[in-house]
């Protein structure tokens, strides 16, 4: 990332909030981790769900920082200076609450933002935010993208812990960007972010919903919390273009209750005068991906796209609304969409010749999810049999293990179990939860080890089958305990792939 060249006032960064601030200290950037801090660095010690900030404060003045924003639960306190090694340490009444301003007051507070992007939804923000990015760096214009699957230039993304970065990062990455020139970002943005007010400042130009289907109850307790966060970002923010999928029974209510909304998919139309729309009228599935038409406020066409499934068509459909509106012409979109890359760990395939079996990784790890990814693969598969490999995290939702399975039992012929993240939970007794959902447990096997699994059907399944690896996607870990292991299912295939073209390569020669 490019150092951040601008200095500001710490008296004058902190004037919303601190009115009566004189340090005459400069503050050269911003932090949450003590660990990174550089000297003139303004370190914020908040009092987060894994560590306490504060009892990192004296580290962080031996470290350079040249000032501490230090929370205080105590109203009363607001305000108060310690000085510690000739820095001053200012209290701040609920300063998690003020980061996001903190951050976009700091460096963004004499530019204005480029176009911001905000992707959210249970599922496709990944799929979406990707394709989004990689459409307007086909038509010339720097994108970079935020999420699941990493930060950064598109095409040059850095891996990420969290789906959407705490609110310091999120401005300090938005700001890097500007430096690059960038016209778009796109950034999905979970029900977590918006809930802890992560991007509460950024003033998102557009938002996409894709869908609500059940996941993260674990934080958020039931669906109507889980609902009225990710509403929170259409009602709350100066949104210019709201993108709403109308084919969601959540889309087509906010449908109503956004008159300015454009929507799209299957079920698409105007309701109002106001709003524009993007219509699918037919689908054509076939080896090498889908063709779809289309009528919409800006006309009619057909475009082309390399990828599987319904689901795909109205992540494609997202993409195409958004482009429309962004004065993109659909000549030009029908030009590009042939080229889209494929997205990390989203209906990649893997074809193995000698077997004539094809393995697909997504990140397919709810019941809707895996139920729109089978269902996808059906409709593409020819006479052989679809079998679904599998598993759920450990420390999560409980509730989705049985009906997960059930969905399994449903689209596929066959079923394998293995090991997804167990975290501190009992493999054996994730394994047993889902075992719950099934009727025809004969048709289950389980095979914790990813790679056990993997090997099993390479040597086992049928000519023509097509093989679901589900669960793991983009990823390149595990979680055992508290450790993390590295493993990924791509590199896993990539690598048996390679040693069957080698050993295609030594038989014919």
């Amino acid at each position: 990332m490019p150092e951040n060249p601008q200095t500001m006032l710490l008296d004058e960064l902190l004037k919303p909030w601190l009115s009566d601030c004189e340090s005459g200290t400069m503050v050269s950037g911003i932090t949450l981790d003590s660990r990174q801090i550089c000297s003139g660095d303004l370190f914020v010690a908040i009092q987060g769900a894994q560590h306490d900030g504060r009892l990192f404060i004296d580290k962080s003045i031996k470290m350079g920082a040249c000032a501490v924003l230090s929370e205080t639960t105590e109203k009363s306190e607001h305000g108060q200076i310690s000085i510690r090694s000739a820095v001053p340490v200012f209290a701040v009444y609920k300063l998690a609450d003020i980061l996001s301003a903190l951050a976009y007051r700091f460096f963004f507070g004499q530019s204005k933002l480029h176009k911001v992007i905000a992707v959210t939804g249970t599922n496709g923000k990944t799929t979406i935010a990707t394709l989004l990015a990689n459409s307007f760096m086909l038509l010339g214009k720097q994108s970079a993208q935020m999420g699941t699957i990493g930060n950064g230039l598109f095409g040059q993304l850095k891996s990420s812990l969290n789906t959407t970065l705490d609110a310091i990062s999120v401005l300090s990455e938005l700001h890097s960007y500007q430096q690059q020139s960038v016209e778009y970002t796109i950034m999905e943005v979970s029900s977590h972010g918006l809930d802890q007010g992560r991007v509460s400042a950024v003033p998102f130009f557009s938002a996409i919903f894709t869908n609500l289907t059940r996941d993260h109850l674990d934080y958020h307790g039931s669906m109507e919390n889980y609902h009225l966060a990710k509403k929170s970002l259409f009602e709350k923010y100066p949104l210019k273009q709201r993108i709403i999928n109308a084919d969601d029974p959540i889309g087509a209510q906010w449908l109503s209750d956004f008159p300015d909304a454009v929507s799209y998919g299957f079920n698409a139309k105007a309701l109002s005068d106001k709003q524009s729309y993007l219509r699918i009228t037919d689908v054509d599935y076939h080896a090498q991906g889908v063709n779809f038409k289309f009528h919409s406020s800006w006309g009619k066409g057909s475009v082309s796209a390399p990828f599987y499934g319904d689901f795909n068509v109205a992540n494609l459909a997202a993409v195409l609304t958004q482009l429309l509106l962004e004065n993109i012409s659909i000549e030009q979109v029908q030009t590009i969409f042939p080229k889209l890359n494929t997205v990390p760990g989203r209906m990649e395939q893997y074809y193995f010749a000698q077997q004539n079996i094809t393995f697909v990784v997504d990140y397919a790890h709810t019941p809707d999810a895996l139920e729109k990814v089978l269902l996808a693969l059906q409709k593409h598969k020819s006479s052989g049999r679809l079998i679904c490999v599998f598993g759920c995290g450990g420390d999560r939702d409980t509730g989705k293990r049985p009906q997960m399975a059930k969905i399994a039992e449903h689209y596929a012929q066959q079923v394998v179990l293995v090991d997804d993240n167990p975290r501190t939970e009992n493999a054996q007794e994730i394994i047993d939860d889902i075992l719950q959902g099934f009727t025809k447990a004969d048709r289950v096997e389980v095979i914790h080890d990813r790679r056990q699994a993997v090997n099993f059907l390479l040597n086992s399944a049928q000519s023509d089958d097509l093989v679901l690896l589900a669960g793991k996607g983009h990823e390149d870990y595990q979680i055992f305990g508290k450790q993390r292991v590295h493993y990924s299912d791509r590199e896993l295939l990539a690598a048996l792939q390679k040693l069957a073209d080698l050993s295609d390569d030594s038989v014919h020669n």
